[in-house]
This record gives structure tokens, sequence and C-alpha cells, in this order.
């Protein structure tokens, strides 16, 4: 039974004169940075009922919910409520606009062979998996992630109220292009901090280090995507998701004149759409240049071998984009205008499928009203086409849309980098949710498996830091290093190679202890405690 989450809290800015107090419930984090307190079933069982879990949680359901919510429409009269990849800025802050900024730059200079900055994958790596050059690459991270989060925050103070005196959309576009500049440079200008503004810089570098894949396991998964989403929850709620200046429509009059910067689902959904677009071109040239080894995959039995949350995210925008159907229908109906074949298509979506699912995680005020006026006719451009979850099997319509709607760009993806094998072949789970009635079943079914698979298993959390902002209220079984070890599956006593998961030695199983990639306290012979699975075609 899952545990009804409270709100996602903010910090008020108060009397204080710095813009970024960490909060009063704090005392948990250590003054040392971002710790590991998940280390064996116990401590999984603190966390399973911990207030950061529901907050995380609740930001996730409020990432893709958020977008279905009707009530959007009350508050942007004139604004398209769909993504818009010619226009990625759009719904962001200045905060998130830098953000987005930095992400671009990353997939656009850091991996470019062609390019001065570029680090091209090393071609002389034998290694099936883990291309080398990558722990150059997320060296640089390190090293420039200072400037990333100082110009992110920099932009939420510095256009905090400029939405008077400013043009909107130039704001957001000169936040992106600082964001961009600080992830181009090894020497970002660093202003005058104080200890409390250095303590939230250093809390969000290590969210941000973890959230690209692991520099000496040279992997990545499902626990490095939920790493940048505590990221993106950890500005959340400094406030960066809210701001005067700026297209963050989602909130109402009332609320961008509050002190309190508390976002709705609304410009919480908006805003990762974006976000998520950025973030995912960033880490499939990880997936395709560096060949990162999947972490924690459960293979052809699992949804994907490294993403989880943009295909629920991708799966809500699909219900938002059936909802904004329906009522354009209600809408030429009532006005009396005809419909041609492709606007009566959308009759068959199930009565149920122009509803968000109820979900305990998501702000009441989150839940869609059927009684919300139409969005503008513009909204889409893909005009009144119905897509059900079956067609992703149309690649037609995954080139066409991909790079608008998430689950499309997904399952493209897939298929780009499995050109030879058969969809239901290289992915049965994605196969068999297409054959679902429609996408509000997706996205319900989705948000249920992150649940299970992703935030209820030790060895995937176990790698999760807390600080002051994400913080534990539990104390940790024990204490240990927060680096992980030196020897892996790819990383073994020989040197960079591949060994198989069923190929332990003493080494392998010996020196990762309790740290290892996918360490459970399991006593299984596998490392991990992971039986390896076969391939469904392998005889």
């Amino acid at each position: 039974m899952s545990n009804a989450a409270a709100p996602i809290k903010t910090q008020d800015d108060g009397s204080s004169p710095h813009p970024f107090p960490l909060g009063a419930n704090t005392h948990h984090g250590s003054s040392t940075g971002p710790q590991r307190y998940i280390y064996t079933q116990t401590d999984i069982e603190h966390f399973r009922h911990s207030s950061a879990r529901k907050e995380l949680l609740s930001f996730v359901t409020a990432m893709g919910q958020g977008l279905t919510n009707d009530n959007a429409s009350k508050s942007l009269n004139n604004h398209p409520d769909n993504y818009d990849p010619m226009q990625p800025l759009e719904h962001l802050t200045p905060a998130l606009a830098s953000l987005h900024g930095s992400l671009f730059c990353m997939a656009d200079k850091w991996m470019s062979a062609d390019h001065p900055d570029g680090i091209p994958p090393d071609t002389k790596a034998k290694a099936r998996f883990g291309n080398p050059a990558f722990r150059t690459w997320h060296a640089r991270l390190v090293k420039r992630s200072y400037g990333i989060v100082k110009s992110c925050l920099e932009c939420h103070i510095n256009y905090k109220s400029s939405s008077e005196s400013d043009d909107q959309l130039d704001v957001l576009r000169e936040c992106s292009k600082r964001g961009y500049e600080a992830a181009s440079t090894d020497e970002y200008s660093v202003g005058k901090t104080n200890e409390n503004e250095e303590e939230t810089i250093d809390e969000l570098r290590a969210y941000l280090h973890d959230s690209f894949g692991h520099p000496i396991r040279i992997d990545y998964g499902t626990g490095h995507e939920s790493s940048f989403v505590v990221f993106l929850l950890a500005l959340c709620k400094i406030g960066c998701f809210v701001s005067s200046c700026g297209t963050n429509s989602g909130t109402n009059d009332s609320a961008e004149k509050n002190s309190k910067p508390t976002p709705s689902p609304i410009a919480i959904g908006r805003a990762s759409i974006s976000l998520f677009h950025a973030y995912l071109n960033v880490t499939r040239g990880l997936q395709r240049d560096y060949m990162l080894e999947p972490a924690g995959s459960h293979g052809v039995w699992g949804l994907d071998d490294y993403h989880c949350i943009p295909f629920f995210v991708g799966a809500c925008q699909m219900v938002a984009r059936e909802q904004w159907q329906q009522r354009k229908l209600k809408e030429c109906k009532q006005s009396g205008k005809g419909t041609d074949d492709a606007t009566t298509s959308v009759n068959k979506q199930e009565s149920d499928g122009d509803v968000a699912p109820m979900n305990s995680y998501l702000p009441a005020n989150a839940l869609p009203d059927p009684k919300s006026t139409p969005l503008p006719s513009n909204s889409h451009n893909d005009n009144m086409e119905h897509w059900e979850p079956s067609t992703i099997h149309n690649r037609q319509a995954l080139e066409a849309h991909r790079s608008t709607y998430l689950y499309f760009g997904c399952i493209h993806f897939i298929q780009e980098i499995k050109p030879n094998v058969p969809f239901f072949e290289s992915s049965p789970m994605l196969n068999d949710i297409s054959s679902l009635g429609n996408w509000t079943k997706v996205s319900s079914g989705l948000l249920r498996l992150y649940e299970g698979e992703v935030l209820d298993k030790l060895p995937v959390v176990q790698h999760f830091v807390f600080g002051k902002i994400f913080n534990a209220d539990w104390t940790p079984s024990k204490k240990g290093p927060l680096e992980a070890p030196k020897w892996t599956f790819i990383n073994g006593p020989m040197g960079d190679e591949c060994i198989a998961p069923w190929a332990v030695d003493n080494a392998s199983q010996g020196k990762g202890g309790d740290y290892g990639r996918e360490s459970s306290g399991s006593s299984s012979c596998y490392p991990g405690g992971m039986t390896p699975t076969r391939a469904p075609w392998a005889k």
C-alpha cells in the first residue's frame, strides 16, 4: 500500500536577506555535503515511509499529470498547452532557462568530435560496454557544475522581478545564453557568495553529478535519471520553478504576488517537458557514443535499458493531447460546426480517457476540471489525428512527432539503436503496453512501475544521496565512504574489459562489498543478487 504524499514544500524567503534559505527542518543534513543514507533493507524501509520519498514521488507525479490538468486553460489564455520544440524556453523560468542552455551546450559541444571542446569516444577501447572517454566527460561535468548551478541561481535572483521592464522571452534567451556559456568554460566568474549559498550550490552539484552516469562503473540507469529529478526537485524547493518573470504561467495571479515560491503542478509539468527533452539529448548521446552499460537493467524483460520517467511523462503528454481533442470536438459541436473523418475518430476514445487518473500523490488542485474552457485551436500542430498506444508501431508518426512528444521520442530512440531487432523482441514490455486501450491506463501503470521498480528497489536507491534540501529524516544503519568501488563488471582486475554477469570471481564479489553497483545484500551467487535473464529468442 502506497503512502499518501504531502504537497511539495518550498522554502520561504521570509525576512531572510538571502534568497535560498534551507529551511528549519534540515538538521539531518551533513555539513560535509550530501551523503548516503541507504545501505540495507532496514534503511530502505525508513526511506519508504520518509518525507523525502513522498516529496520525490509527488514531484514525479506532478511532472506528468500536471500536463493533464484542464485548469491550465484558465491561466493560459493565449499560450499553447503543448510543448513546442521551436520554442523550448516558453514555459521556463529564468533559472530553468539557464539550466536548459547548459544542457544544450553539453549535448552540442561536449561529445562532438568536430568541436575543439569535444570529448570523442576512445576508438582504441576494446570494451563492449563503457568507453573510458566517459570518465573525462564526467570529470568535466564535475569541474563545470559550479558554474552551471551558479548561473541558475544568479538568473533566479537577477531576473526575479524583471517582467515589467524586459521582454519575457528576451530574458529567457539571455538566461539560456548564460547557462550555455557557464557549461562552455572551466573558468566561471564567481561573485560574492555567503556560506548558506555555497552550501546550497554544493548540494545541487552533488545531485547533478549523479544525473548522467557513474564515472567508475561507466553505466547509466534509472537511479541516475532519478538523481536528475532530485536535482529539479531541489531547484523547485528553493523557488526556481516560480518567477514573476517569464512565461511560467502555471501559477495564478495571486500565487505570483505571493512571496512564497509555490509552483503549481501545471508549471512543473510544462517545465519538465522542455527540460527532459534537453536532458535526453545529453543522455542519449552518452549512451550511444560512450556505450554506457545499463545499470541494473532487467534486459528485455524491463521497460527500457536506461529510462522510466520519460515514458510516464510522455504518456501523460498524450493524455493531455486527448483531453484537448475532446474539448475541441465539444467546442465544434457547440458552435454548430461540422466534423470531418479526422475529428469523429476522437469519439473512439473511452469515456475515461479525457480525465487524468486519480492518484493520491497528486495535490488535489492538480486534478482536472471537466468544466474548464477549451484551449486555443493552435495548441497542437498535429491537428485532430487520433493516436492510440498502438501508434508507436507507426514509424512515420514517430519520425514526424518525436521531437514534440516524449513517448514517441523514446520509442524512436530504441528503434534507432536496435535497428535490426523486431520491436516485440527488443522491448516486449513496451510492445505489450501498446495494446492498452488508452493513454490514461498507460500513464497510471507507468507511474506504479516507477514506484515499484525504482523507488522500492535497494539496488537503485542505495546510491541516492541526501542533504538539507532533499532531506533524510532517519539515522542510517551504518556510515561509510561516498565513493563507489573500483571493481565492477566492466572495470575488472584485467583492466577495461567487459565481464559477463555470471563470470563472477573473488575480485568482483569481494572488492565491491556493500558499495557494489547492484549489491543488495542477497546471498545469491550473482552480482547484486540478480539472476541474469535469457533473451526470449535464446533457445
